[in-house]
C-alpha cells in the first residue's frame, strides 16, 4: 500500500529507510488502551492501573515492531527479486512497503506478496509458542498473555492481508494468479483493484451498521473500508497509466524550446510582459549565459512583494533530482519520483545541460488522453 503521507525517518535496513507517520502514535495509543483497559483485566486480574498500562504499551510497541517485520518480508523479497524498495513507513493502518519497481514476473510477485503473511504466521506461531510455554511453566499471567494476545494479533493480521482485494497482500496474489493464468499484468492488477473496492464497500457498509447499532467500534470498519475504496481505485489508475505509457518517452510528450522566464529580469518586467502571452502557469528559470537556473511559478510571481526591485532567479526554485530528466528517460520513470502538481511543479528537459523541453500536469494529461486511441506522436516523434 502507499498512503503518500510524509514520514520521521527511523533507521535503515539494508539501505531501505523506515519511518513512521505521526498516526502511528494513535495506534499504539489505542492498542495500548485495548490491552490495559480489556485484555489484562480479565486475563490478568488484581494488578494496578499502571501495571496494566505499561504492560499495554510494551504490547503496542511489540504488535508494530511484528508490523515492521511483516514489511520488511516484503522489502526484503523484493530485492531478491531485483525490485528497487525506496522506504518502509509505518501509519495508524498499519505498513507501506513503497517499490521504486514492478515485480518482472508472476512468480516474483507472488512470492514478494506472501512474504509479508508468512512472517505475520511465523511470528504469531513464535509468540504463541512463548507464551503457551510460559504458562505452562507457571510464569504470571501478566507476562504470558500479552504473548498469546501478541500471537493473535498477527494470526488475524495475517489471514486479513490474505483476503483477495488490493492493495492487501492477498490482493497482489489475486493479481499474480491472473497474471500467470492470461500471460496479461494490467488485466491481474485490474482484477484485484476491482475486487478491493468491492471489499472496501462492503467493510463500509458492515462498520456503518455497528455504529447504527450502538458499537462504535464499527467507525475503524468503516475508516479501513473507506481506505482500501480509495487505494484501490488510486491502483487501477496508476495500472491505466502504466499499461498506456509504458512505452513513452520524454520526448515524445515534451514541450520543445519552452517559453523561459530570464533570471536576470525583474519580476514586475517579466510579468508586464505576460499581457500578451505566453499563458503558462509555469516557467522554467535561466541565466544570461543560458544555463538553467530552476523553475517559477506564476502564483509565485504575482505574490512577490516588491515585484520592480526583485529578480526572478531570486524567487524560483533550484531544480532538484525530481525535477530533472533527459529527453530519453521513460515517462512513467519521471512519473514516478515526484507528483507534478498543476501551476507549481515543472520538470526540466536537459541534454547536455540545456534545456531542451519542458513537462507539466497538463502534458501528462494530454499523453493519457490520446494514449486512448492511438500511439503518442508529438512533434514528430513517435515512441
Amino acid at each position: 500500500m502507499n498512503t503518500g503521507l510524509p514520514s520521521i525517518p527511523l533507521g535503515r535496513v539494508r539501505g531501505i529507510v523506515v519511518g513512521a507517520h505521526w498516526s502511528t502514535l494513535v495506534a499504539v495509543i489505542v492498542i495500548a488502551q485495548v490491552v490495559a483497559m480489556s485484555v489484562l483485566p480479565q486475563a490478568a486480574p488484581g494488578h494496578a492501573t499502571v501495571v496494566y498500562w505499561i504492560a499495554g504499551v510494551l504490547s503496542a510497541l511489540a504488535f508494530m515492531l511484528s508490523l515492521l517485520a511483516h514489511e520488511l518480508a516484503h522489502a526484503l523479497a523484493a530485492q531478491r527479486f531485483g525490485v528497487g524498495v525506496d522506504r518502509i513507513d509505518l501509519w495508524l493502518l498499519g505498513g507501506v512497503s513503497r517499490l521504486s519497481s514492478s515485480p518482472r514476473s508472476p512468480r516474483a510477485a507472488f512470492l514478494i506478496a506472501v512474504a509479508g503473511p508468512a512472517t505475520s504466521v511465523v511470528v504469531a506461531v513464535l509468540a504463541g509458542a512463548a507464551g503457551t510455554g510460559l504458562a505452562s511453566w507457571g510464569a504470571p499471567a501478566l507476562i504470558s498473555s500479552p504473548l498469546l494476545w501478541l500471537a493473535i494479533t498477527n494470526g488475524v493480521l495475517a489471514v486479513f492481508n490474505l483476503v483477495p482485494a488490493a492493495p492487501l497482500d492477498g490482493g497482489r496474489v489475486l493479481a499474480a494468479a491472473v497474471w500467470w493464468r492470461t500471460g496479461d499484468e494490467h488485466r491481474g492488477t485490474k482484477t484485484a483493484a476491482l475486487a478491493g473496492r468491492a471489499f472496501g464497500l462492503a467493510l463500509v457498509a458492515f462498520g456503518l451498521m455497528q455504529v447504527f447499532a450502538g458499537a462504535l467500534s464499527g467507525l475503524w470498519l468503516v475508516l479501513l473500508g473507506a481506505y482500501l475504496v480509495v487505494s484501490s481505485a488510486a491502483e487501477q489508475s496508476a495500472n491505466e497509466m502504466k499499461h498506456r505509457l509504458g512505452g513513452v518517452r520524454v520526448r515524445d510528450v515534451m514541450i520543445p524550446d519552452p517559453p523561459i522566464a530570464p533570471g536576470w529580469w525583474t519580476v514586475g518586467t517579466f510579468l508586464a510582459g505576460l499581457a500578451t502571452g505566453p499563458h503558462r502557469l509555469v516557467f522554467p528559470v535561466v541565466s544570461f549565459d543560458g544555463a538553467v537556473v530552476g523553475s517559477v511559478g506564476l502564483a509565485e510571481l504575482v505574490r512577490v512583494p516588491d515585484p520592480l526591485n526583485t529578480r526572478i532567479s531570486d524567487v524560483c526554485r533550484a531544480p532538484s533530482v525530481e525535477t530533472v530528466t533527459s529527453p530519453d528517460e521513460k515517462l512513467l520513470d519521471v512519473l514516478g519520483k515526484a507528483p507534478l502538481r498543476q501551476g507549481r511543479d515543472l520538470v526540466l528537459v536537459l541534454r547536455d545541460e540545456h534545456l531542451v523541453g519542458v513537462i507539466g500536469p497538463e502534458d501528462v494529461a494530454w499523453a493519457l488522453e490520446l494514449s486512448r486511441s492511438a500511439p503518442l506522436t508529438r512533434h514528430g516523434v513517435t515512441s
